[in-house]
């Protein structure tokens, strides 16, 4: 059985050539392996739609393959019932009578013969003759194809390397399916993003914002329906640097709308209300937030009494930027008591935390209590702070 190409692109057998090519684009965009990552199914459905687009919008192939298909329903026919005689001696009695009388000419049948044979091979060397040339066409459309396909990828690769990323992948996204002869060509294709993440990262490293922007803006451009979680990371930390706060916070709320590192975002929001927009309102709401989520957490996971068993080994670092955050943020507003509420959580938590200590010790200095100001910078100290201490605690 031949695969039916018109039933693959969803077509009768009486689809015109814009029919043909309008159901291929569109099964092209609906299958295309880019939007299913992960899935070879997906690549498999999409050489099949290729390959019935090649056969189909090709007016010779499309002649050969109606041909095969006419010639399978028709093998696929029952055949009409033909009559055979009985098997009676009479019956053979009687063919032996009406032919027994009929003499063989063996020079006639040897001439017969002799012109059936030439005819046969007259045919058969007519039809090797298509055949060969057919193949011979074949090749030298294919070879002139394949030429043309690896000229477009050297241009690509060379607007790649020039910076014209967009360019080239223009160029690329035309060369969708690939030959066994193009091994290199289907590798550039895959590692185009990759390697534009790499600079990216490069560039974010050696402190180049601005060009981390441009390559890590880019690889969302040309691929926008792929996660790219940490390449967000590394552009909202790139925004911030660069004074676009408004940019890193739209890119932070996404994570929010998506779940992802709820807390963690939460805390680099408030932080850049906090040092960039100068909010300090702005910047406790959204660690109060995330501090009710984190204590949902907590229950969830261990229970109510999850203070009793929870320890810096079960928690992320979020957790500790969180409420150091809280805490300062709430020295910042006169809120002393919260303060030291945020910070010995941390304490508690993360007991080798210097700075915790030192939080503490300036919240106590607001209320006057100067003796435990004294006690937690003795425990800032303990803890390899190398501050200078204030002169009451001398």
């Amino acid at each position: 059985m031949i695969t039916n190409y018109y039933h693959v692109l969803g077509l009768s057998e009486d689809a015109t050539p814009a029919q043909i090519k309008s159901a291929f684009k569109r099964l092209a965009v609906k299958y295309h392996p880019d939007k299913h990552p992960g899935k070879p199914e997906m690549e498999e459905k999409f050489k099949e739609i290729n390959v019935a687009h090649q056969v189909l919008s090709d007016e010779y192939e499309k002649a050969r393959f109606d041909l095969k298909l006419k010639y399978q329903q028709f093998a696929n026919e029952p055949r009409p019932y033909s009559y055979r005689p009985p098997n009676s001696t009479s019956w053979k009695n009687h063919a032996r009578a009406r032919y027994a009388h009929q003499k063989v000419d063996y020079k006639q049948n040897a001439k017969a013969t002799a012109y059936a044979f030439g005819f046969t091979f007259l045919v058969a060397l007519l039809v090797m003759s298509g055949v060969w040339m057919k193949q011979e066409y074949d090749d030298h459309r294919k070879e002139t194809l394949l030429a043309e396909r690896r000229s477009s990828y050297l241009e690509a690769k060379d607007f790649f390397e020039q910076g014209e990323y967009k360019r080239a992948f223009e160029i690329m996204t035309g060369l969708s399916f690939f030959r066994s002869e193009e091994s290199d060509i289907k590798a550039f294709k895959s590692s185009m993003l990759d390697a534009m993440v790499v600079k990216g990262d490069n560039a974010f490293q050696n402190s180049n914002y601005e060009k981390a922007i441009g390559l890590y803006e880019m690889v969302q451009e040309l691929a926008p329906t792929l996660p790219h979680y940490e390449v967000k990371q590394k552009l909202a930390e790139a925004y911030k640097r660069t004074n676009q706060p408004d940019k890193a916070i739209a890119i932070l709320k996404d994570f929010l709308v998506g779940e992802y590192e709820i807390i963690s975002s939460l805390v680099k929001i408030a932080e850049i209300h906090r040092y960039e927009l100068n909010d300090l309102d702005e910047a406790l709401d959204h660690l109060l937030i995330a501090h009710k989520l984190a204590i949902k957490r907590y229950k969830t996971y261990y229970g109510d009494g999850y203070a009793l068993v929870i320890n810096e080994k079960y928690l992320p670092k979020s957790h500790f930027y969180l409420y150091t955050s809280l805490a300062d943020v709430y020295l910042q507003l006169e809120d002393s008591e919260m303060a030291i509420k945020a910070a010995d959580w941390n304490k508690y938590v993360w007991p080798d935390s210097a700075i915790s200590y030192i939080t503490t010790a300036h919240a106590y200095e607001k209320q006057g209590e100067q003796y435990l100001a004294c006690v937690e910078y003795g425990g800032a100290r303990d803890r390899g702070w190398i501050g200078e201490t204030p002169s009451f605690c001398r």
